[in-house]
């Protein structure tokens, strides 16, 4: 614990004593600790954000002798490690000014729960704010995603699309109107995205990508890649991928097969690749394969069906990979696995998983990256 740290309960957590036993409640669970002399109780009275691990320890230690300042110094380590404790010496300056304080209060709430003696709040809405982002299509799934982009805080997006807006598309894509019918999806997300966040630095291109050096042109420079164009259907993965990979951005895609829903994610030097599934694939199981390959090239030839429902439930859940691996509060659950889920249940399950391939032809040569937890983040209470 840093000697200049403020100590508190977080102010989300709401504390009930019962019978000896502290009860630190939140998000429907709590978390308990054993307190029959009262000491854990009064060590959370003189924590109140305004004193230091000494102050604390002066004021705690006159009640109770035995505790030692290495005592303290642990039982607040262990309180933090147990997502109790927030750092009062955190503040916004720097991070955020007074209107993102007001429009991301909600939040910064969400995100307190997430916050430690470490770890600021504040901080992690920066993160968020400051991430550059990439999104490659603005129909059912990007229409989406652009709104909540932008209502979760994210300050500096590209977009890429070339169609037009037919009334068909109005079951799902929400960023359009009856009124907006033949007219540029570009031209239309700018306009509805400029009047819900005015902040949002929202650069889009009404462009048909034909090739990897077009996926790149939209990409370069971007940390996030978020694809959820469907055509031309049977290269614009491959495209994609393969950007990525050059650029070092992280890539989340998904889309619909009639009832199904799937998402997964690639982080070059980290997981495998695009093609090093589709090699595993092949290696270990060449029947799917060709399925898959048959199926792709039917897909280009007919459009897949689509329901608002799955779109705006698969929506969140890239969203939520995007998040975490933004700010790193829990790690990615679809990194080198495809997770899906059925209209007829809703459950989620890895359907595919796979590893990097040394020698795949894509990213085979990218030097590696950082090794993912295999354990997501778990808040206390």
């Amino acid at each position: 614990m840093e000697t200049s740290a403020l100590p508190r309960k977080k102010s989300t957590l709401v504390v009930h004593e019962i019978e000896g036993t502290l009860y630190f409640c939140s998000s429907g669970y709590a978390t308990s600790i054993q307190d029959p002399s009262g000491e854990i109780a009064h060590l959370f009275a003189v924590m109140d954000g305004r004193r230091t691990l000494d102050e604390i320890h002066a004021l705690l230690s006159a009640r109770y002798p035995h505790v030692t300042r290495a005592n303290l110094a642990e039982i607040i380590e262990t309180l933090d490690r147990s997502g109790l404790l927030e750092n009062a010496s955190f503040g916004p300056e720097g991070l955020l000014d007074a209107y993102e304080l007001a429009r991301w209060d909600r939040n910064l709430k969400f995100f307190n729960a997430y916050s430690g003696l470490s770890t600021s709040r504040y901080e992690l809405q920066h993160r968020l704010k400051t991430a550059k982002i990439a999104l490659l299509g603005l129909g059912g799934l990007g229409s989406h995603i652009l709104y909540d982009l932008a209502a979760m805080g994210a300050q500096d997006v590209s977009a890429v699309d070339f169609d037009r807006i037919d009334i068909s598309n109005l079951n799902r894509q929400i960023l359009y109107g009856e009124p907006d019918i033949g007219r540029s999806k570009v031209e239309v997300a700018r306009e509805r995205i400029s009047a819900f966040s005015s902040r949002l630095r929202f650069e889009a291109r009404e462009v048909r990508l034909s090739s990897t050096e077009d996926v790149l042109e939209i990409i370069r420079g971007r940390d996030y890649v978020i694809c959820v164009a469907d055509r031309p259907t049977t290269e614009i993965m491959t495209w994609v991928n393969e950007a990525c990979v050059r650029e070092r951005a992280t890539l989340i895609t998904g889309g619909l097969d009639t009832q199904r829903a799937i998402y997964y994610s690639v982080i070059p030097g980290v997981t495998g690749c695009i093609r090093c599934w589709s090699m595993e694939v092949q290696r270990r199981d060449p029947v799917s394969h060709r399925l898959l390959e048959e199926q792709r090239r039917i897909r280009g030839t007919r459009d897949d069906a689509t329901f608002v429902t799955l779109i705006s439930v698969l929506a969140g859940h890239m969203l939520t990979e995007l998040v975490r691996l933004i700010t790193g509060i829990a790690p990615p659950v679809g990194a080198g696995r495809l997770m899906e889920m059925h209209f007829d249940t809703m459950n989620v399950q890895v359907g595919e998983q796979w590893s990097r391939a040394d020698s795949c032809p894509v990213c085979g040569g990218v030097c590696p990256g950082a090794e993912l937890a295999s354990e997501p983040y778990t808040s206390a209470a």
